[in-house]
């Protein structure tokens, strides 16, 4: 991966425990690429880390605009953005990826957000907005403080602000909010995993189709297993090494410990950076990146979670 080092211009707090951070080029030059609705970026932080945040902004704006929840459960990302992020500080971050964009046209989208799941949907609400595009946006908050951007939304009239709601309320608020489907229509959401889980439940209640429900999650829907025999011969056909993976160890480290670097990111199965060609073997899919067709093929593979079925797996490294 590319990396561009971009500095902080400004900090805000969108939200109780909500940090908002806007990024530009070091010397107010225009930046090198374009994005769309729905994308992200993959950030370095302190101490190695690397993690991916949705942009809420689009390129017209001449900046990179993230919001970070400060995660009670953080494993150090939002915790030294929160902890130790000042304006000037400088970041490398990564060209956006759009893994969960807008359907093109001017068909009508309906948006529903809870929580920090309401940066990629900003994103699209604004991109449909510059499009004219019919567009519905319920926002979820725990409570009136936790909601962000609400200067922006509260007085707009095809945006529905909800909070205080228990998640049996979240249902039954939800049937009455969505409406049967219409030909066309999609449904994009993005939340806490049960939050979502509920939103295609009671959408699908009301006759939407699955081709048109999208969900983005920020963390995988259950903690990829590890990989339990040991034994397994990776074989890494590119740099003509071959290690013999434990049990408990990721593919990538195995590879690692013969000095061959698989590049990762998210380290989750999530974000795709990983993905990695398989010549032989047959791959156990631990990830939430590759899509059916591409897990059935058996040619792909995420290395930092995903093993193999067999003992032996030769990939394209």
């Amino acid at each position: 991966m590319t990396w561009l080092e971009l500095k902080v211009r400004g900090l805000r707090e969108e939200a109780a425990g909500i940090l908002g951070i806007e990024l530009c080029s070091l010397d107010a030059t225009p930046l090198p690429f374009a994005w769309t609705a729905g994308a992200h970026v993959d950030v370095q932080l302190g101490g190695g880390l690397v993690r991916q945040y949705s942009l809420t902004n689009l390129p017209d704006e001449g900046c990179l605009r993230l919001a970070i929840k400060h995660a009670e459960d953080s494993r150090g990302g939002s915790r030294w953005l929160h902890q130790q992020l000042r304006v000037g500080t400088r970041l490398k971050v990564g060209a956006p990826r759009n893994l969960f964009p807008l359907h093109p046209g001017n068909t009508p989208v309906l948006l529903v957000a809870a929580g920090i799941g309401i940066t990629p949907l900003l994103a699209m609400y604004r991109q449909c907005k510059v499009q004219q595009r019919p567009v519905r946006l319920l926002y979820f908050a725990r409570s009136p403080a936790h909601a962000a951007f609400v200067d922006e939304l509260q007085d707009d009239s095809a945006v529905t602000l909800l909070s205080g709601i228990s998640a049996v309320q979240i249902a039954a608020q939800l049937r009455s909010l969505l409406p049967p489907w219409q030909a066309e229509q999609q449904l994009y959401t993005c939340g806490p995993d049960g939050f979502m889980q509920c939103v295609l439940a009671v959408a699908t209640e009301l006759g939407w189709p699955a081709a048109a429900l999208h969900q983005e999650h920020f963390q995988p829907a259950n903690e990829p297993a590890a990989n339990q025999a040991s034994g397994l011969e990776l074989v890494l056909a590119r740099s003509g090494k071959a290690v013999v993976v434990q049990a408990g160890e990721s593919l990538v480290s195995a590879a690692a410990r013969v000095g061959v670097t698989i590049a990762t990111s998210c380290g989750m199965g999530m974000c795709g950076a990983c993905m990695t060609r398989v010549l032989d073997g047959v791959p156990e899919h631990r990830d939430q990146y590759l899509s059916d067709a591409e897990r059935n093929s058996g040619k792909w593979l995420m290395p930092c979670v995903s093993g193999c079925s067999g003992s032996r797996l030769e990939l394209d490294v």
